[in-house]
């Protein structure tokens, strides 16, 4: 049991409590970074932002068909290797910071940001690779030396009380125990786009984030004026509260180096309207029906 507890707890301590602090700091960047953004958009904590609907410790929705596409195991257990990268990176952040449980979360960190560069990043490049192996040499540093002197892990390792430790673990499974995944629902949006000067219309569609939408190819559009106004319906199932879009005009996409619509669903139906003027960001019109 003994030799357990200081597996779990025990840090390695650096000679100079100044050299604690120092080792400290990229583990606090790094807890910071994953629980205010990267586990904050995939793991419902008290802060992630509210447009994407995240209940508390909640996975958001894409995530397990994300990890599935991987293949192989993932594609076999999709929703719990999901939920367990979510999970490290969202609470896992949290205990990085506090140097809470490091060496238990320092591993989990480790897998999923193995992962994250192996198997999502891989073939966009080595510079797309390096937030996700920047955290994982992190992680492998934690999971040796442990927390440091100041932290929580050092306090629970100063009792020197087993029951303390496995008491430390109940949080966690607290947190597990009220997770799940966001649940989703058909949301079907109705757009409109007016050319604001009549050009000659040879193919005319609307992209997006969100199937049946994408960003390579059009979904076509239905001509109510010729060369003016034009319409399309398409269904989305989601979990977020908008989707995002353009239009696109003879293969050419609006709006280029802006943003990109931003529509904006009613909490009361599922069904969405919007209108704009092609290529004009201040004529949008968003309403529910």
């Amino acid at each position: 049991m003994q030799k357990l507890f200081d597996l779990l707890f025990r840090p390695i301590l650096m000679p100079r409590w100044w050299q604690d602090v120092f080792i400290s700091i990229p583990r606090i960047i790094c807890g910071y970074w994953l629980s205010s953004d990267f586990g904050a958009s995939k793991f419902g904590l008290p802060w992630s932002p509210s447009e994407i609907n995240l209940g508390l410790f909640e996975v958001v929705f894409w995530f397990p068909s994300d990890v599935s596409a991987y293949g192989g195991i993932f594609k076999t257990f999709s929703v719990f290797l999901a939920y367990m990268g979510a999970f490290s990176e969202g609470i896992g952040g949290i205990a990085f910071i506090l140097g809470f449980q490091t060496r238990l979360f320092s591993f989990l960190m480790a897998c999923t940001m193995l992962v994250a560069a192996l198997c999502q990043q891989w073939d966009n490049g080595l510079w797309s690779m390096m937030p996700a192996l920047g955290i994982l040499w992190v992680s492998m540093f934690h999971l040796i030396i442990g927390s440091g002197r100041f932290s929580v892990d050092y306090l629970i390792f100063q009792k020197q009380n087993f029951r303390i430790g496995i008491l430390s673990f109940l949080p966690i499974v607290l947190v597990l125990l009220m997770s799940g995944v966001q649940p989703t629902k058909i949301q079907t949006v109705t757009v409109q786009v007016t050319l604001p000067h009549k050009t000659p219309v040879s193919t005319i569609g609307v992209r997006g984030n969100d199937s049946p939408l994408n960003w390579d190819s059009d979904f076509a559009m239905k001509e109510v004026i010729k060369d003016s106004i034009y319409t399309a319906q398409f269904k989305i199932n989601t979990g977020f509260k908008f989707t995002r879009i353009k239009f696109a005009l003879n293969g050419d996409i609006e709006l280029k180096d802006q943003d990109k619509r931003y529509i904006l669903f009613d909490e009361k139906t599922t069904n969405t309207s919007y209108k704009a003027v092609y290529n004009l960001t201040q004529e949008n019109k968003n309403h529910t029906d």
